[in-house]
């Protein structure tokens, strides 16, 4: 995957890797509440919708179980718009961004 040239570009290909490592979306925090997700379009909403969000997966078959979580900060370059992730997802996202730099 290409650098990101937006914020909303840089969330999409974080989910199509995440999907691709075999999680499956829960819900999104965005600093006051949960919204369920399913969809990518339905994260990307509620995760752009905000400054600020978690977004939370977990391993396809165990949504209601263990899950981990990628924080978004948007506003500043969109190669930087994931911001901090659980270590859990660090096989998935550590080399998503190492093709962003």
């Amino acid at each position: 995957m290409s650098v990101p040239m937006t914020d909303e570009a840089g969330i999409r290909q974080t989910i199509r890797a995440l999907k691709a490592g075999g999680y499956v979306l829960v819900h999104v925090f965005d600093g006051e509440e949960d919204v369920e997700v399913s969809t990518e379009s339905e994260a990307v909403e509620a995760i752009t919708a905000v400054d600020d969000a978690y977004l939370y997966v977990a391993p396809k078959g165990d949504a209601d179980g263990k899950t981990s979580w990628v924080r978004f900060v948007l506003g500043n370059d969109p190669e930087e718009v994931i911001c901090d992730h659980g270590v859990s997802l660090a096989h998935v996202i550590d080399p998503l961004m190492e093709r962003w730099v």
